[in-house]
Formats: C-alpha cells, sequence, structure tokens
C-alpha cells in the first residue's frame, strides 16, 4: 500500500474531535503533500508540513529539513494513523484556541485557521475548498479488500450527549455505552440521507437472571463492535443505545447486500443509518396452534436453520425459552406491500415512539440531506433476502397489539409528523 493510500485508509476511520471537519482535513493534506509526494510526506509521514513546536513531544519527533523557504526544525511521524492524532495535536495548541467554534463548519474552520496565520498563502482557503470533492470522494471510496459488504447476521444468538433541544421536537432518550465502540469505514458521501429500520431477530428476555428491559438493546450494541457492523440499537423501554464514537456523518456496515428502490444505488449502509430494534420479529407456529417460538429457541438443524414441517411449523427445543402466544402477535394473512405473511412479534409502543422521534430529530438536525421518505424496511433495500421490520413495525393499542404497519404507511406518518412540526414552527 502506497503512504497516500495508508493516508486516506486511516482518514477514513480515525477518532477525531470533530468528525465533519473529516474531508477538509483530507483536502488540507491533498494540497499541502502533494497527495502524499512530498519528501515531508515520503519521508516522515508529515502530510501537512507542520513545522515542530514544544507542544510536539510525545506526538512527533523533531527533524532538521530544508523546505522551499530554508531549512527549520519539522515534525516526523511513525504512521498515517500517528500524524493524524499529532495534526489534532497541533490544533489544539494555545495559538488555535477557540478552533471547535467551527467543528461543524469546514469552510469556518479554514478562514479560522488562515487568520492565525496557518498558512501563508493567501489563497489559501480557497484552494482548499476546490479540493473538498476530491476528498469527499476518497472517504467515501470502500478499499479494494472491503468492496462487497458482508451480510450482518441477522439472526444471532445473543448471550449474556447530545444536541440542542429542539422545541416542540423532543430530543431522543440516548444513551451512550463508553465500553462500546463501532467500526466506521469512511464518511457519508452525500451527508445523512436517511435510515434502514431494522429487527435484531434477538433476545428481548435475558435467559438466565432477573428481567432487564434495557439488556437486549445492550447486547445488540456490543454484538455490533464484536462482528465489525455499525448501527444504532432501540431498547425495550425505547431508550436508543449509541457507541461511544458515534457518528451520525460516518458510514458503517449494517444492511449487507442492498439496493435503494428509490435510487438503485447498491450497498445502502453508506448513505442510510441502521437502526436495529431489539424484538426477535418472525416467529413460528409450532403443533400447539397457540404457541409461537423464535427461532433461537426453535430446532435448528447442523447449519443453524430451523426445522420446519410441511405446514411450516417448528418445534420447540427450550421450552422454558421465550414462547408467545397467539395473542401477543401480529399475523399477517398474505403478502402486504413490504410485509411477507406470517406471525410478528410487534416493536413495543415505546420502540415505535423512540423510532418516529429520532427520525425526526435526524431530519430537524441534517435538513439539507436527510429525507424521511428515504427510511427503508430492510425487507425494501434486500427483498427475497430479509424480513425485517415486516409486521412488527407500527404503534400498539392500548390492551391490543395493533395492526401492522408498512413502511410505505411509516413513510406517510413521519412526513404528516414534519409537517406538523412545520407548522408550529
Amino acid at each position: 500500500m502506497s503512504i497516500w493510500n495508508e493516508l486516506v485508509q486511516a482518514a477514513r476511520v480515525a477518532q477525531i474531535p470533530a468528525p465533519a471537519l473529516r474531508a477538509v482535513t483530507l483536502a488540507q493534506w491533498i494540497l499541502e503533500s502533494g497527495r502524499g509526494t512530498s519528501d515531508l510526506a515520503r519521508l516522515h509521514y508529515n502530510f501537512a508540513g507542520l513545522k515542530w513546536r514544544e507542544e510536539m513531544t510525545g506526538y512527533a519527533t523533531k527533524i532538521r529539513y530544508v523546505a522551499h523557504d530554508g531549512a527549520d526544525d519539522y515534525c516526523a511521524f511513525t504512521s498515517a494513523e500517528a500524524f493524524i492524532q499529532g495534526y489534532w495535536r497541533f490544533i489544539g495548541r494555545s495559538i488555535y484556541a477557540g478552533w471547535q467554534s467551527y467543528a461543524t463548519d469546514p469552510c469556518g474552520y479554514l478562514r479560522f485557521l488562515k487568520s492565525r496565520g496557518y498558512a501563508a498563502d493567501r489563497d489559501y482557503v480557497a484552494k482548499v475548498e476546490r479540493l473538498m470533492a476530491e476528498a469527499q470522494s476518497l472517504l467515501s471510496e470502500v478499499s479494494p479488500s472491503e468492496d462487497v459488504e458482508p451480510d450482518r447476521p441477522s439472526r444471532s444468538d445473543l448471550g449474556e450527549t447530545l444536541d440542542d433541544h429542539l422545541g416542540s421536537l423532543d430530543e431522543p432518550d440516548f444513551v451512550t455505552l463508553p465500553s462500546v465502540q463501532h467500526r466506521w469505514r469512511g464518511t457519508r458521501p452525500n451527508g445523512l440521507e436517511g435510515a434502514i429500520v431494522h429487527y435484531d431477530a434477538g433476545r428481548r428476555v435475558p435467559s438466565r437472571g432477573a428481567d432487564d428491559p434495557e439488556w437486549g438493546g445492550k447486547n445488540t450494541l456490543r454484538s455490533g463492535q464484536e462482528q465489525g457492523f455499525a448501527y444504532v440499537t432501540i431498547s425495550r423501554s425505547g431508550k436508543i443505545y449509541l457507541p461511544s464514537n458515534m457518528d451520525w456523518l460516518s458510514w458503517g456496515y449494517h444492511a449487507g447486500e442492498s439496493k435503494c428502490p428509490k435510487t438503485s444505488r447498491t450497498s445502502v449502509s453508506a448513505y442510510y443509518v441502521g437502526f436495529e430494534v431489539n424484538c426477535p420479529g418472525y416467529v413460528y407456529p409450532t403443533e400447539d396452534e397457540n404457541v409461537f417460538v423464535p427461532w433461537f429457541d426453535a430446532v435448528r438443524n447442523e447449519h443453524g436453520k430451523v426445522i420446519v414441517d410441511a405446514k411450516g411449523r417448528a418445534k420447540v427445543r427450550n421450552p422454558n425459552g421465550e414462547l408467545y402466544s397467539r395473542a401477543q402477535l401480529r399475523h399477517v394473512a398474505s403478502l402486504t406491500d413490504n410485509i411477507r405473511p406470517g406471525a410478528y412479534v410487534p416493536y413495543t409502543d415505546a420502540q415505535y415512539q423512540a423510532l418516529l422521534t429520532c427520525l425526526l430529530w435526524l431530519k430537524r438536525r441534517y435538513q439539507q440531506t436527510f429525507r424521511l421518505d428515504y427510511v427503508f424496511g430492510h425487507d425494501e433495500v434486500s427483498p427475497g433476502r430479509k424480513v425485517d421490520p415486516g409486521g412488527s413495525l407500527g404503534p400498539q393499542a392500548a390492551g391490543d397489539v395493533g395492526p401492522p404497519m408498512t413502511m410505505k404507511a411509516f413513510r406517510a406518518e413521519l412526513l404528516a409528523r414534519w409537517a406538523e412540526l412545520q407548522a408550529l414552527s
């Protein structure tokens, strides 16, 4: 791998203090290193021409280097990752105090740096701005070894904050898990454009110990770290769990092989954030017409597939497991838009409301890019391969599971709610 490709790869996934500045900083380095061709870049991993300052001790090594403006002391780094850490240490010095005010404003950030003497070239800001599109493209590309998104196991047997208050729109109940980090693959090419609704096909109730409505949401978030995926989860209580490195403007795998039904773009994880709602989802009928079993408590073959008879019925593997009665489920008799026939465990009403609230919050936060009509079900972007959310989506009525809601109806509900919020404001 070339030095330049090494930097681009590192820039895609590096944990930085201002993720919204990921593209503009790479644009700086394109300009300052000649796309990795400068001697400082090739020999010393210094892609920004950073001169030595005492505050860089521990981040870089001091070297003597003759540049176009004469000899001076410069920083040498051991790797592209070390350079990125060093760059942010350099920007963290007192001369650049206040840069955080531009953490979500790339052009403002450039002008601020220029005002503090970061670059002598009077056209520096304009030159970097012209390279932004190239930087964005580099960040959104997938490396050759990762050009096919693997399918995230949607049926794993699971074992044992934020922004301003938004007026009449409640902020979601976000909970960050400090011990969990998800793997981001790069910056979204056009910002956050929409979302994919999943269920996690996981246990709702711990197989051992006391019940805990947060257990499933936390467990699925941890599973994402173990498997190299990236998404948010919603627990039975409606809490939305985030990895500690959550970045709405970066993308990671969650949808697998997929195609957007509106844009025809493939690998939709790059454009839409994934919501994993803790819910078993589709369940199997058994010989007892009042008992339904999720995949994880059904008898399975050596490949992990549920064994069913000619009538589509499964056998219960664990009679003390997570079983459901007919009255607890939503039943779909025939194909209805995205919903395939069968019995589904419904989202709790708290989960449905949390999903609705968070999507509206994202629309408010990213109004220029986020589209409520770009909220799709996993079964819409991977038809025939996935069935979630299927009949699990929809609000529950008092004392009743309520009817299933198609994704088309859910999008209409989102757009109607957004119109109400716009009218109020």
